[in-house]
């Protein structure tokens, strides 16, 4: 008998961590998670309370780039083997002046195989607004708006609204 492997490898998080901006510029989860990375365990995730967001983008190790005035961003949070979270950051689009909606959605940024995705953040600098820079600028900046979604595996987009 064949083994044809056709449920190779998932990649998932089993528990809604809470994942929620800190205070300045960290993150803050509330619940530990156990989680698959390419169908292998990795260490269980603990709690963070106030910790710092990571400053180079876990897929090409370069510093994270500003969000201008008047654009928005999508951030995956994520977590590796050993259990430290890592970050990746999608594509910078611009807003609607009038309505500091998107024109068009960020997308996702592509996810390395050695991440387990536990959430993203949707992040707007409206136009009162100075550039901001993921890991090193504050959450509460005059301007900006974060949404922060909880995730399992990765949806198919991130959700805008």
């Amino acid at each position: 008998m064949m083994n044809n492997n056709n449920n190779n490898g998932g990649t998932m998080s089993f528990v809604k961590t809470g994942l929620t901006a800190g205070t300045t510029s960290t993150y803050t989860t509330t619940v530990a998670t156990d989680f698959i990375i390419n169908g292998k365990f990795g260490t269980q995730f603990a709690t963070k309370t106030n910790q710092a967001t990571p400053t180079t983008d876990h897929r090409t190790g370069a510093a994270f780039p500003a969000v201008q005035i008047n654009q928005g961003t999508v951030i995956v949070f994520g977590v590796v083997a050993a259990g430290t979270v890592v970050a990746c950051q999608g594509s910078i689009e611009d807003l609607d002046p009038s309505s500091d909606e998107f024109i068009i959605a960020p997308s996702f940024p592509s996810i390395p195989v050695t991440m387990a995705p536990i959430g993203y953040v949707i992040v707007t600098n409206d136009s009162s607004g100075d550039p901001w820079t993921f890991g090193s600028d504050n959450w509460t900046a005059t301007g900006i708006t974060d949404t922060f979604v909880n995730i399992g595996m990765m949806p198919d987009r991130p959700q805008e609204s």
